[in-house]
């Protein structure tokens, strides 16, 4: 799970950036690397290249949780649209909606022996909880 920062430390990160402070302390490492070897031509090609080495963070497409909601969504509805687990509230709930409305006859046939199966009670009195 991402970490959440605060406002403070999302605009010292974006200065650094803008900034180009990661430039000098880029150039201030290497000319310390090559006082300490002179003869490092590793550190000479450096000096040439110097270039923002950072980048940000792609998210995965499809993650294992990801794959699961789709199977289980699909095996109730028969089918599933990518927009449910978008984080736009507007376009997840009218996929949902989308999704929930289509017609029974095309939904996948569950059948559950006992309906009553998933309360405490029922499972209480046929003893599959003990």
């Amino acid at each position: 799970m991402a970490i959440k920062r605060g406002k403070s430390a999302e605009s010292h990160f974006a200065s650094y950036k803008t900034s180009k402070r990661w430039e000098s302390n880029r150039r201030k490492k290497l000319e310390r690397q090559l006082k300490l070897q002179p003869n490092n031509e590793q550190v000479k090609k450096a000096f040439s290249n110097i270039h923002y080495r950072r980048k940000t963070p792609v998210v995965r497409e499809w993650s294992a949780t990801t794959i699961r909601m789709a199977k289980i969504v699909k095996l109730f509805t028969g089918r599933f649209d990518r927009d449910i687990l978008s984080s736009n509230k507007d376009t997840a709930s009218l996929a949902i909606q989308k999704s929930a409305s289509r017609p029974e006859q095309q939904k996948s046939k569950i059948q559950v022996a006992d309906k009553n199966f998933f309360s405490i009670g029922a499972r209480l009195s046929s003893g599959s909880l003990a």
